[in-house]
């Protein structure tokens, strides 16, 4: 199999679009693509800090690594927040690894434990019999530490290494709990909301694997296990599931993806999102409840 571009040999073939690309040809089609996203969804300003959230797995090595590249050139500061679960065997490597990728790129960065802003590591809430699922608490913490960890690092704008895959999965599992406010507050970046760092996804549009090869034939360091409360999660069955479907119908993902595209113009022009922000009685979080849910689940694993 040889490269449609050059005719050296082929390392990927892209069946949505029945493309074969070498290696230097892959890397270029990747790299353009990361970038046009940025630039059609104007994701940052010059000047800009941006917090790039890092685990060491390769979406987030890929991100930071995309945004360091172009940094200069477009006058951003990049800074790094990684965030500890306390997950046994798991995350040490993957922080370490985040730790290297920081100190290599001469990027500053913090890492925030669950113990200490929690309370508990995520391994000691688990040890509740009444608690099976991790990722309900664990999602909540992360998404709130992020937040909290480029806040206090002064950042402008969050970026995050959501691949196609993921934006894919939420999509449709929001869409079949009939989740539409959040359809609608999702896509490449969110909408600036009082009391909130605005996100962007750099990588919305790059399918998982081809995230993963691309970090592989750039030589970068990733930590590739699998969370292990992850086996018995909902997105993982849909993540299968989505694959097999994928496999016989090239493009489906990207077709999910562009729907909800349009999606969401809808749901804008009717505003779905009817419930007005109050201040969390506790941290004095946005919330729509009297309590966030950060708070609320945060209660709730201190208990012994």
């Amino acid at each position: 199999m040889n490269c449609d571009k050059c005719q050296n040999p082929a390392v990927a073939h892209l069946r949505y679009s029945d493309i074969r690309l070498c290696k230097n040809h892959f890397i270029g089609l990747t790299t353009d693509r990361i970038r046009k996203t940025i630039n059609k969804n104007k994701f940052f300003e010059r000047g800009d800090r941006v917090a790039v959230a890092v685990s060491g797995g390769k979406d987030s090595i890929v991100t930071i690594r995309a945004l360091h590249d172009i940094s200069k050139k477009r006058g951003l500061e990049i800074v790094g927040v990684t965030i500890d679960e306390g997950i046994a065997g798991y995350r040490p490597e993957s922080i370490d690894i985040a730790e290297r990728t920081y100190k290599e790129l001469g990027v500053d960065y913090t890492i925030l434990t669950y113990k200490d802003r929690v309370g508990k590591p995520l391994d000691k809430i688990m040890e509740r019999p009444d608690i099976s699922r991790a990722c309900e608490y664990c999602g909540v913490f992360r998404r709130r530490l992020i937040e909290d960890g480029a806040r206090e690092m002064g950042a402008d704008k969050i970026a995050t290494g959501h691949n196609l895959d993921d934006e894919a999965q939420s999509i449709f599992m929001n869409y079949i709990r009939s989740e539409f406010p959040r359809i609608a507050r999702s896509g490449p970046k969110t909408a600036n909301k009082e009391g909130f760092i605005p996100r962007v996804k750099p990588l919305c549009n790059i399918p998982e694997k081809e995230v993963g090869l691309y970090a592989i034939l750039k030589g970068y360091e990733i930590h590739e296990d699998e969370c292990p409360n992850a086996a018995n999660a909902f997105r993982l069955n849909i993540r299968d599931h989505m694959n097999l479907i994928e496999d016989k119908y090239p493009g489906f993902k990207f077709g999910i993806y562009n729907s909800a595209e349009n999606l969401r113009s809808i749901l804008s022009d009717i505003n779905i999102e009817k419930n007005t922000l109050k201040k969390c009685e506790n941290c004095g979080q946005n919330t729509s409840g009297k309590i966030c849910k950060f708070c609320e689940l945060k209660a709730d694993a201190r208990k012994k």
